[in-house]
């Protein structure tokens, strides 16, 4: 019956056309063509022309005078208006966002058709007819503010609600947090197609960086965005690229940095380490023009990226391998577009993007300059896409695209002895930092096909003006991994920082996991279908009602295990509810269009991201060629932390690995009972969604400024976590003790399966302040005021800490998310000083308080469940030694907060006339101009000797670092 029901329902939205795309990459027009005694005017032809490339649309007005045109590509238009009898209105410099809808009525006056009445408005700033909440960035800002690595994603993060995280695991991998949720939960579309990263969710970002002199502009919507838009709870990040005009116009640009500009690193300074001998070094240049003037235009670009960037070791416990370093990275960029007007009614285009970025000596985490890694990674998207006008009030697009990631993660000894991790030597996990060696070794091709098809339907006069979009989209997506890590073995020191002494028994290892028997290897596919219809009834002069539905299906087969002896079917879910109304309102307050009220409530599906226990049942299972295991099996060994040799005969030798007595037990090549943790499927398992409840209030305060208010309330339910169906107790509260499991006869170690059993509820305020760029300035105002909690950490799949047995007890894990953040404040704006012969000045400064973490002693365990993460009673907590620091911990998960973040980065500059409209910038920046040491979150287990020592900057967080720059645009 439910799939009868979910049949008949795609059966009816894909009856109205479409796809899943609308507004994707493009925006609208609407208004009302009256006379000079306001009566309405029928048969109106209204022309819109963009300026740049004179591409047109043209269309009638209806019986009642409205007119619509939808599926613009946003820029600078002119609106004509003619009619027999009546003057010709011409009105220009009309800016069409993407993603927005711009109401523009005309009046026309008696006269005849050469005679040309031209009007002269500024360009409205308020869309009167959306109750979505995010905003828009503009091309000027991108190219004229500060940005230390110039990813687009950073300038996400100048937009309420918004929380960027500059990446050091990865160049290009920025990231973003919206709503308390993990990065994985926002969508970034680029052209209207898919840039997701479909094998780990957008916790890289985008899945290729797109350059910042490519970029027309980007809208971010954070809440109640349409039902056009789907498979997300977090944000929609909706970019366009630029494309050629009817004049050949580009840029040329080089950015420098060194040592010499870079302020020594605080932990290099203080351990009295050399200074890295650090360059960023970017240079490129972009071009675009006329290949048939008014019908067909190219715009190309490419980038070259050579970074030497410094990085900082800083063991407190083990200040003999304290270093400085510098990790490299190389880039190359390409983007091409084309676009052409076939005829009035029909146009076409195609872009193209890649990017290869390989890195070397990646350190991440608390690790040794021993336990480096590097990566290689090619990305790359395409989208092709067919806008047609079917007729005066409805157009159709037709979108293909398609995005592949070609990556690899290794380690140098990987690398260079014929990718053999086996050889490689052992890792050494310290209680405080890794050392000798990385076990990461893993490559990963994923490919996203993705087809969508959306009508757009204006039907006027039937109780107000209709705006109705529907459409259907259709996503495959396999990705396909061989998995080396841990093949050379990690050994754990339980509570040693010291290196191995053979005489000493304390500094034995108490516990090896290592990959066994061989690769691991693994193909994933996934099919998404999507459905929508929403409409934005315009109900008079005020009032625009939003009404949506969306469904969405997630088809994704994985291997089925049964494991009779427990009781689990493990069984591929079939969740086929998905069905996500969507209502809102926008009203313009006083009927002049300078105040929109909006609201509203809906329902968002996220979807499965792989990485998050997905991959884990192809990989995984209760038999495989490959699997982690762990000697002991359930518990440390008791012997170093009391003093004695250990007594595992995998141990006695001290960390080294003993290549026979594996090879006895796991013989290569065959197919083995895991003897590690292993993952089943849950049948009732579902995809996770959020439900937002929104209100707020706009205002424009001149014709290049608005402020905006937005209260949001999110519900997060149904949120995946991991369950343990083989948890166990140990006999005595030590972490030495071993854990008995619950099917101990059956499997030795974990039974982990996906369940959706996480809460959380997220509310904020968002405000904030723009000023367009006029009269030589433009200014962004941000700040958000928030608080997310919930049973869960609201990032992956994770654990409770505070299962036992078969009881998560959930309502003892409530807390903080990961990325609460109860503050965060951004000002923005560039100016061009006067008089000055061309000075310009722009800075962007954050302020973030501090994000939560957990203290805990994994010294106990003391309810026995065998995870040492319990946190510690309420209390204020001290650690000792230099930057330590007190905390007031709330005795739960989440109940201490770490240091708030500064950051102010300016530009100064002189933007110098070169004739004919060209233009020549030479300007210096300075990142952090204050210099303050952005401190990351501090050790929280009170049994580490770093226990509230801060000892490492915040990812992305840098010294005082300038850059010289010099851009040539024509």
């Amino acid at each position: 019956m439910k799939f009868r029901v979910v049949s008949w329902t795609l059966a009816i939205l894909c009856g109205f056309a479409g796809g899943a795309a609308a507004q994707q990459g493009t925006s609208e027009l609407r208004g009302r063509v009256i006379d000079s005694q306001g009566g309405a005017l029928p048969g109106v032809t209204v022309t819109v022309r963009n300026q740049e490339t004179g591409m047109f649309r043209e269309t009638l007005s209806n019986a009642d005078g409205t007119y619509f045109v939808s599926s613009i590509v946003p820029g600078t238009y002119e609106i004509t208006a003619e009619l027999q009898g009546f003057k010709k209105y011409s009105r220009g410099d009309i800016r069409l966002e993407i993603g927005r809808t711009t109401s523009i009525d005309v009046s026309l006056d008696v006269g005849s058709l050469e005679e040309v009445v031209t009007v002269r408005a500024e360009s409205p700033i308020l869309d009167l007819t959306s109750k979505e909440v995010g905003g828009t960035v503009t091309a000027r800002e991108l190219v004229d503010l500060p940005s230390i690595n110039r990813n687009y994603i950073g300038f996400v993060g100048l937009l309420p609600g918004i929380i960027p995280s500059i990446s050091n695991e990865s160049f290009g991998s920025d990231s973003i947090s919206v709503n308390g949720l993990d990065a994985r939960s926002n969508t970034y579309l680029l052209d209207g197609g898919n840039n997701n990263d479909d094998a780990i969710g957008q916790r890289a970002g985008t899945q290729t960086r797109t350059p910042l002199e490519s970029i027309q502009e980007f809208q971010v919507l954070t809440n109640q965005f349409d039902a056009e838009f789907g498979r997300s709870t977090g944000a929609v990040v909706n970019a366009v690229t630029k494309s050629g005009t009817n004049r050949f116009r580009g840029s040329a640009f080089t950015y420098f940095q060194d040592a010499a500009l870079t302020e020594i690193d605080f932990f290099a300074k203080l351990n009295e380490l050399e200074k890295p001998d650090t360059s960023r070094r970017e240079l490129g240049g972009t071009l675009g023009g006329p290949i048939l003037r008014d019908r067909a235009h190219f715009f190309a670009s490419v980038e070259r990226v050579l970074i030497d960037e410094g990085v900082t070791v800083n063991i407190v416990p083990r200040p003999d391998l304290n270093a400085t370093a510098t990790e490299q990275t190389r880039v190359w960029n390409t983007i091409g577009r084309f676009d052409h007007q076939i005829n009035a009614s029909n146009t076409w285009g195609v872009r193209w993007l890649r990017e290869d970025s390989p890195q070397f000596n990646q350190l991440i985490g608390d690790v040794s300059l021993a336990a480096a890694r590097e990566e290689s990674d090619t990305d790359q998207t395409l989208v092709a896409m067919l806008n047609s006008v079917l007729s005066n009030s409805k157009a159709n697009t037709i979108r293909l695209s398609w995005t592949r990631e070609d990556v690899a993660f290794a380690n140098p000894c990987f690398n260079g002895n014929g990718r053999n991790q086996a050889d490689c030597p052992p890792t050494l996990n310290f209680q405080s930092f890794t050392d000798q060696q990385n076990s990461v070794a893993q490559d990963r091709i994923n490919d996203a096909i993705q087809f969508e098809n959306t009508l757009s339907w204006f039907i006027p006069g039937r109780r107000g003006d209709h705006d109705i979009k529907t459409g259907v989209q259709y996503q495959f997506v396999q990705v396909v991994s061989n998995a080396h890590d841990n093949m050379n073995g990690t050994f754990s020191f339980g509570t040693s920082d010291v290196p191995f002494d053979p005489a000493n028994p304390f500094t034995y290892p108490d516990r090896l996991s290592i990959r066994v028997p061989g690769i691991g290897s693994s193909v994933v596919k996934a099919h998404y279908v999507s459905g929508f219809v929403q409409d934005k009834w315009k109900t008079g002069d005020r009032l625009t009602l939003t009404l949506g539905l969306r469904y969405d299906l997630e088809v994704l087969p994985t291997p089925g295990v049964d494991l009779a002896e427990i009781g689990v079917i493990g069984e591929s879910p079939r969740d086929t509810n998905n069905l996500q109304p969507r209502f809102g309102f926008a009203y313009d307050f006083a009927g002049d269009g300078r105040t929109v009220v909006r609201g509203g409530y809906g329902i968002f599906y996220d979807k499965s991201h792989f990485d998050l226990g997905i991959t884990a049942l192809f990989t995984n299972g209760l038999f495989s060629e490959s699997f982690t295991a762990n000697f002991p099996t359930n518990a440390a060994d008791s012997g170093p932390r009391n003093g004695s040799f250990p007594t595992h005969p995998l141990l006695a030798n001290g960390p080294t690995v003993d290549r026979t007595l594996l090879a006895q037990m796991f013989p290569a090549g065959t197919r083995l009972r895991n003897a590690g943790g292993i993952s089943v499927d849950n049948p009732d398992r579902k995809v996770p969604q959020m439900q937002q409840i929104t209100a707020g209030i706009e205002r424009q305060l001149a014709t290049d400024m608005s402020v905006s208010a937005d209260y949001v309330h999110g519900i997060g339910r149904d949120m995946f976590m991991t369950r343990d169906l083989n948890a166990g107790l140990r006999a005595l509260p030590v972490p030495t003790s071993p854990l008995v499991r619950q099917h101990r006869d059956f499997h030795p170690a974990a039974i982990n399966q996906l369940v959706n059993v996480g809460e959380m509820d997220y509310d904020a305020l968002l405000v904030q302040l723009e000023k367009r760029f006029n009269r030589n300035y433009s200014a962004r105002v941000s700040y958000t005021l928030s608080y997310a909690r919930g049973n869960t950490p609201a990032v992956g799949s994770p654990t409770s800490t505070f299962q036992v047995l078969d009881d998560l007890n959930l309502d003892l894990n409530e807390g903080p998310t990961n990325v609460d953040r109860r503050h965060n404040f951004v000002i923005s704006g560039t100016a061009l000083v006067p008089r000055t012969g061309g000075l310009t000045v722009s800075w962007v400064a954050r302020a973030l308080s501090g994000s939560p973490f957990t203290l805990s002693d994994s010294r106990t365990d003391a309810d026995r469940n065998g995870n040492q993460g319990e946190p510690l009673p309420e209390g204020t907590y001290s650690g000792t030694g230099d930057r330590a620091i007190s905390v007031e911990h709330d005795g739960r998960r989440n109940g201490a907060y770490g240091p708030a973040f500064f950051q102010a980065d300016v530009r100064i500059g002189y933007r110098l006339p070169a004739g004919d409209g060209r233009t020549l910038d030479l300007f210096g920046e300075i990142y952090n101009l204050t210099n303050r040491t952005n401190y990351g979150n501090p050790n929280g287990n009170i049994a580490s000797s770093a226990f509230l020592v801060l000892n490492g900057y915040r990812d992305g967080a840098v010294p005082r670092t300038g850059q010289i720059g010099v851009r040539f645009a024509f």
